[in-house]
């Protein structure tokens, strides 16, 4: 299975469109837990930058900067 084809990361990513904020929040968290594995997911993570809540757009930017840094 390559990254392209991972269940899990693809659900993942779906739920960062959730309409409730802690869920986003919680998703883009666990993504930052997969690191490289969720390099795919990092386009639908940066529109969380710019998401109404405060604790989603900070967990974002965590979840980006450790995908990232574990992706190079």
């Amino acid at each position: 299975m390559t990254d392209s084809d991972d269940p899990l990361i693809d659900r993942l990513i779906r739920r960062l469109d959730a309409s409730d904020a802690v869920d986003r929040r919680n998703t883009a968290g666990a993504l930052r837990l997969h690191g490289r594995r969720a390099a795919k997911a990092i386009p639908a993570i940066t529109r969380l930058l710019s998401d109404e809540d405060n604790h989603v757009r900070s967990e974002a930017q965590r979840a980006l900067e450790q995908i990232r840094r574990t992706a190079s």
